[in-house]
């Protein structure tokens, strides 16, 4: 056992070469130490540079942004699906002018709203106030697809002016059962502030058939 631990003593310590790691790629450090440049772009021939342009010649003049439309602001392009429309009313129960907004118009649904400021010439009549005189009128229109074969729409109606508010709101929905056959089912409420007596709720269910 002594002459074990002599030699455990005695003996020179053994030593391993060991080379770290580097901690970065040569590759990567040489790019932190010299990045490269980042050169400016140019034109090859001066496209956009006044002095390279053409003369212009006698009589006409260059066009820029100030000659576009809204100054060289950003052109606003109008959506498609929505329309504005300003027209005259006029009938044996009213004269007036209506301004009417399609908000939105798709395959799935459809969204219209008007109003209208006109001059009431007969009381009781086109879901009108109880008297004659100035109104102001409002009407929105809502269609929605529901599936392939079932529709809902909403008509709301309101008129005010001296003669009180009349108020008509109706939801309509319809099932097509067969290409010829359809259930119609709808509810529908009036209500004048005026006239308490034609305050009125019905509610309908009809089958249709196309003949």
């Amino acid at each position: 056992m002594l002459p074990l631990l002599w030699l455990a003593f005695t003996a020179p310590p053994i030593t391993l070469d060991h080379v770290p790691a580097p901690l970065i790629e040569p590759m990567v450090a040489q790019r932190l130490l010299a990045p490269p440049q980042c050169l400016a772009a140019a034109c090859v021939r001066g496209e956009w540079q006044v002095s390279g342009m053409p003369e212009i010649p006698a009589g006409q003049r260059r066009i820029d942004g100030g000659d576009l439309p809204g100054n060289g602001a950003v052109l606003h392009i109008a959506d498609r699906k929505r329309s504005d429309w300003m027209k005259p009313q006029g009938s044996n129960d009213r004269v007036g002018m209506q301004v009417g907004v399609q908000a939105l118009s798709t395959d799935e649904a459809t969204v219209a709203f008007s109003v209208d400021t006109a001059y009431r010439l007969q009381a009781y009549a086109d879901d009108g106030t109880a008297g004659t005189g100035p109104v102001l009128r409002g009407q929105l229109e809502w269609r929605q697809a529901l599936g392939e074969r079932a529709r809902l729409s909403q008509t709301t109606r309101v008129e005010t002016g001296q003669h009180g508010t009349y108020l008509r709101n109706s939801l309509l929905f319809n099932l097509q059962l067969q290409p010829d056959l359809t259930l119609s089912s709808g509810v529908e409420f009036r209500r004048d502030s005026d006239a308490s007596g034609r305050n009125q709720t019905d509610a309908t269910l009809n089958l249709r058939y196309a003949f």
